[in-house]
């Protein structure tokens, strides 16, 4: 169910949001939110799409999108828009504002709804709008919705989605466990056995020594401007400060008094106690029990002998006791001296009996005693209320738009500027320069803010250091000069070209081999420079056990048909592969184990809760009404990528 919902209710809010549904497509970006703000931020233009009564705006969409690629940014830095946009982008964020906007009406259609009380519950537990001292601040939750483009309605929005959500999809995702004879066709898919051969043809081998010259080279740099494309750089100015910055004022001896005095109980005498004890089910065992453990015996061997088990407590005071069994059972037992038999008594539960095992008295502690532990407790209390004043200084000149420069110099803070950074904290054109891991939450958050200039806040380590900073400038995604490139750019086109030749031979080889060769035959038929024949195969349940990924030609070899011949290119013009699958050996489901078909049955239920929540999903889309304008969809795409000018 989980796979369903995260596919139909991907958020901006990402980590924030205290469900936490995260969206992965394609190269593994995260995508934007799905509001119903028929507003859109006031952003504008055509619309994209209708859904039910609202209407999507182009504006909208980019701005999502855009959204979504800095939220990408965070998981694989080096991704470039071109990439990212290549890789489905658009559709699918747009996929996921219908989703969210036909969800939203179909539940309101069908009478679901969300109390104003329930959201601000959510947004009040999501941890991203938490202040220092750990409580939803207000000033945080306006500087989150400044730092991601939103208003206070999109993001009520997107949580009403949720809690819909919750109410409507998840109930309908959650099935019992289905039938052995459902699961057992998928038991006998997950033991089904294959194997084939395998041949590699590299294409460096094939790869031509010669140079082309400047403009074959500068064509091939625009026919793979993404390959060679250094990503986004930003140049930050920043100023730390922690509690060691923060002065905090001293403990004064009256304030210790004051605090003495209104916790006088703390410090007075006081004695606790330890017992050993066992409830009996009627009198008569108590009698007994009660009458061996008198007679010597141990209150646990006493209690064996009825066939019952004595039990220990911690240290209870007589308030804590008297409320864990009763007046009379605590009064009796406080009363009692250390080894002493008491009871037994009635309760609530049956009749006890116990023994004082131990006797804790602590006697009173005086002003004296006490002060040097009460002057530990409120310093710490003054340096945690020092530390949230000052942050709360430095976020209130930060909301005002005082500059980053100002806020350093009136706090006497020290401003550093590093070179253009990358998310991770490299420079391209520093080699040797590297920011402090601690820095880390401070760039992400700097790779996340649209604008040059505007001061932020950081929280490098919870309550202890933080960082005001600003983006001082964006420089944008870009390949390198030509001639800093040359090289790479020869050695690539190279490869390219060698890939084109074993390309060729991989298709001369399947060609032979379904004319009735073998695979051996066919690769020596094809000439010099090829790797060996393999076999291949292995279980298809054994295919990304523990996570591991699952190479690329044993995915392809249990998607074939047996005695059929495919190619497969290996990335980074590395080669081909040629792959013949000639075995499948696939159990009869009704000869698996029991115990198989019962281990497939839960995973299986989950995937069936899947595909109703994505049926659900549908049916609210059928319902309400979806009308996709594929040509301004078109014309975004071409966009994003820098294919055609910017437009409405």
């Amino acid at each position: 169910m989980i796979t369903a919902i995260r596919r139909l209710f991907g958020s901006r809010l990402g980590k924030a949001l205290a469900l936490g549904f995260v969206i992965l497509i394609g190269v593994g970006f995260a995508l934007a939110d799905v509001t119903g703000n028929s507003s859109f931020g006031g952003l504008g233009g055509a619309n994209v799409a209708r859904v039910g009564k609202e209407n999507i705006g182009i504006g909208d969409l980019r701005e999502r999108v855009r959204n979504a690629y800095n939220q990408a940014r965070q998981q694989q830095p080096t991704l470039t828009m071109a990439a990212f946009v290549e890789s489905g982008a658009v559709d699918q964020v747009l996929d996921q504002m219908i989703d969210g906007l036909a969800f939203e009406q179909f539940a309101d259609k069908l009478g679901f709804g969300v109390s104003k009380r329930q959201i601000d519950g959510r947004i009040a537990d999501i941890p991203a709008f938490a202040g220092v001292s750990g409580k939803f601040d207000q000033t945080r939750y306006e500087a989150f919705l400044r730092e991601n483009n939103l208003n206070e309605a999109q993001v009520r929005t997107e949580i009403k989605q949720q809690l819909l959500l919750e109410q409507l999809g998840a109930p309908i995702g959650k099935l019992p466990t289905i039938a052995p004879g459902v699961a057992q066709p998928y038991a006998a898919l997950l033991l089904e056995k294959r194997a084939g051969q395998a041949v590699y043809i590299p294409s460096a081998p094939f790869a031509p020594t010669a140079d082309p010259g400047d403009a074959a080279l500068k064509t091939f740099l625009s026919q793979n401007k993404s390959k060679f494309t250094v990503p986004e750089r930003r140049v930050l100015q920043y100023a730390l400060f922690d509690r060691s910055a923060v002065p905090v004022p001293a403990v004064t001896d009256a304030e210790i008094a004051a605090a003495y005095k209104a916790n006088a109980a703390q410090y007075a005498a006081s004695e606790t106690r330890r017992f050993a004890q066992v409830i009996a089910p009627d009198q008569a065992t108590a009698n007994s029990i009660a009458a061996k453990a008198r007679g010597g015996a141990t209150l646990s061997a006493a209690a064996q002998g009825s066939g019952l088990a004595a039990s220990t407590s911690g240290e209870q005071t007589l308030a804590a006791f008297t409320s864990a069994t009763s007046d009379a059972i605590a009064k009796a037992a406080f009363a009692a001296k250390r080894g002493e038999i008491v009871g037994p008594l009635q309760s609530g539960l049956g009749w006890t009996v116990l023994r004082v095992e131990d006797v804790i008295a602590k006697p009173a502690r005086t002003l004296a005693d006490a002060t040097p532990e009460i002057r530990e407790e409120l310093a710490k209390n003054k340096a945690n209320e020092a530390i949230v004043d000052y942050y709360n200084q430095v976020q209130d000149a930060v909301n005002s738009g005082a500059s980053i420069e100002e806020i350093a110099a009136d706090r006497k803070l020290k401003l550093v500027q590093t070179p253009a950074v990358l998310p991770s904290g490299r420079a391209p054109n520093e080699p040797g320069f590297a920011l402090p891991p601690e820095l880390a939450p401070m760039v992400g958050q700097a790779f996340q803010v649209a604008g040059e200039g505007e001061s932020q806040l950081a929280t490098l380590v919870e309550n202890e250091k933080f960082a005001v900073y600003s983006v001082k400038s964006v420089v944008a995604a870009a390949p390198p000069p030509f001639d800093q490139i040359r090289s790479a750019l020869l050695a690539e086109w190279r490869l390219s070209e060698g890939q084109k030749v074993a390309r060729d031979k991989a298709r001369a080889i399947v060609k032979a081999v379904e004319g009735g060769k073998s695979l051996a035959d066919a690769t020596r038929a094809a000439g010099p420079n090829l790797g060996n024949v393999q076999t291949i195969g292995g279980l298809r349940g054994d295919m990304g056990r523990d996570g591991k990924p699952v190479p690329p030609e044993l995915a392809l070899l249990f998607s074939m048909a047996k005695g059929s011949v495919k190619t497969l290119e290996i990335p980074g013009n590395r080669g081909w592969m040629v792959l013949s699958l000639t075995e499948v050996n696939r159990p009869d489901p009704k000869q698996i184990e029991p115990a198989r078909i019962a281990a497939m049955a839960q995973p299986l239920s989950q995937a069936f809760g899947n595909e109703l929540v994505e049926q659900l999903a549908a049916e609210a889309k059928r319902r309400i009404g979806v009308k996709i304008n594929k040509d301004l969809v078109t014309q975004l795409t071409r966009e994003l990528t820098g294919a055609s000018p910017v437009g409405e």
